[in-house]
């Protein structure tokens, strides 16, 4: 609990929980991409 608190506290504790947070979402959205890609019919020629 101690160490949540601190990451909520200090400069640094906030900019590693921004890096997490904002690492997570690219990697959900590339593998919301892929999966949609990965689905769609291949194009007719």
């Amino acid at each position: 609990m101690a160490l949540l608190k601190e990451m909520l506290s200090s400069d640094v504790g906030l900019m590693s929980l921004g890096t997490i947070v904002v690492a997570t979402i690219v990697v959900v959205v590339c593998a919301i991409v892929f999966i949609r890609k990965a689905n769609e019919e291949p194009p007719k020629q």
